[in-house]
């Protein structure tokens, strides 16, 4: 029974509508960190800046993990073979070229705060702290990209059935 409950768990989350609405809902708060990073980072303020982009950074690797893998949940939990496997097999590729993109550029993004936040004789970031955080926001905001991409694409799979190519 505990077996069935997860594989039904699974089987919604696996489902497009379900990715593309957890993409939307991780988006306001993505946009509302942008909004707040450029904001302090025009005042001169480095360390609210730093913990935020540090955050959405995160939140981009795990989601990008998660739906890079969807083909993976699929294929463990039996669930390949319902309902139009090419269909399914597509949107797995359309999933799977958008979760390396988050986890790629979250990576990124957090490599820049990390700079930042080493000591200077490690990595001299003194007097240009404001633009190193300025390229991890750029990679934020390359990952907010992917991410309208990714719901778009999975709407066109929904609505006519067919995939367009991921990028």
């Amino acid at each position: 029974m505990e077996l069935l409950m997860v594989r039904f768990a699974i089987r919604i989350f696996v489902m497009p509508v379900t990715i593309a609405l957890i993409d939307a809902v991780i988006l306001i708060p993505i946009g509302l960190s942008i909004y707040h990073v450029v904001e302090e980072l025009l005042k001169g303020k480095l360390d609210e800046p730093m913990e935020v982009l540090e955050g959405v950074g995160v939140v981009m690797i795990g989601w990008g993990v998660a739906i890079e893998e969807r083909s993976s949940l699929r294929e463990i939990f039996h669930l390949e073979g319902v309902g139009d496997e090419t269909l399914q097999a597509g949107i797995d590729t359309l999933c799977h070229a958008s979760g390396i993109g988050l986890l790629i550029l979250g990576l990124f993004s957090e490599i820049a705060v990390t700079a930042v936040r080493l000591p200077n004789h490690i990595v001299p970031t003194e007097g240009f702290d404001g633009p190193v955080l300025g390229v991890s926001l750029f990679f934020i905001v390359l990952g907010v990209y992917v991410i309208v991409q990714h719901i778009v694409r999975l709407l066109i799979a929904m609505i006519w059935r067919r995939v367009p190519a991921p990028y």
